[in-house]
């Protein structure tokens, strides 16, 4: 995969954005560190380092929107649940074994990550556009695997483009085994993570974000995913092959593959 960057063109009549390829477009290294401390600034997103959100677009896992040499629009994502995380896990919960293929399920799962628009271009379709950008790039690799995607937001944030995408909330309760996989109940212990604080996570029915203009969203951590079907599924093999033993498979994701994706500098979701 590789680098996606975006010009920004405004229709004088519309005043609408349409976003252009324009691998020719540049910007200083110092708007990665701009871009970090815009991200870090907004309590509902996720905090990374400058070099984590460059290095995540170099290997063709971010988009960015660019006017006059600065960053206007971000969008990233990452792999979470796919071959070196599996084989690590598997052989954790099997004293380092590895699972057959016909039992360990073959499903792919990336979590879109850190959506930032610059405030004075918000509203304007560019999240949502970067965000079809990305996805179309990774899903076009030619993978023998399904593949679906999730995503994480603290109150509103986010939800209406992820509608817009087709998304759906699924309550955590319903997918613990894939839940598990992005998040955990904060204890006490020195974790990394991102800490959601005051925000429980949301296991009410699919929430019509675009539409429903009551909900108090200001309560709930919500997960979106793109196939609701996969991520069941997803969660059904995961019980399966452990037994329907929760607890056994959140240690061994915990202990054994989440330090891989941690070191690559992602942070899960701690509760509490």
């Amino acid at each position: 995969m590789h680098p996606l960057i975006f010009s920004v063109t405004v229709s004088s009549v519309t005043g609408e954005c349409a976003l252009e390829p324009d691998p020719t477009a540049s910007f200083a290294p110092a708007a990665w560190q701009q871009l970090a401390a815009s991200v870090a600034s907004e309590k509902g997103l996720t905090p990374f380092s400058a070099a984590v959100l460059y290095r995540r677009w170099q290997q063709g896992l971010a988009a960015v929107a660019v006017d006059n040499g600065s960053i206007i629009g971000h969008i990233s994502c990452m792999p979470i649940f796919h071959q070196p995380t599996r084989s690590r896990a598997a052989r954790a919960l099997h004293g380092g074994q590895p699972m057959g293929a016909s039992v360990w399920p073959m499903i792919d799962m990336f979590e879109l990550l850190t959506g930032w628009t610059h405030p004075d271009w918000r509203k304007r379709s560019i999240s949502l556009q970067l965000r079809q950008q990305l996805l179309a790039q990774v899903r076009s690799e030619s993978l023998p695997r399904q593949r679906f995607f999730v995503s994480v937001t603290v109150g509103r944030g986010g939800s209406p483009v992820l509608a817009r995408l087709g998304w759906h909330t699924i309550a955590w309760d319903a997918i613990p085994y894939v839940g598990s996989l992005i998040a955990q109940n904060a204890d006490g212990k020195s974790r990394p993570g991102w800490h959601v604080i005051n925000h429980a996570p949301y296991n009410g029915s699919d929430v019509a974000a675009l539409m429903d203009t009551t909900h108090n969203w200001d309560r709930h951590c919500f997960l979106w995913v793109s196939q609701p079907a996969l991520a069941h599924q997803l969660n059904d093999r995961l019980q399966a092959a452990v037994g329907r033993d929760l607890e056994s498979w959140r240690r061994a994701w915990r202990e054994a593959a989440l330090p891989t994706l941690i070191q690559a500098g992602y942070l899960p979701v701690l509760f509490g």
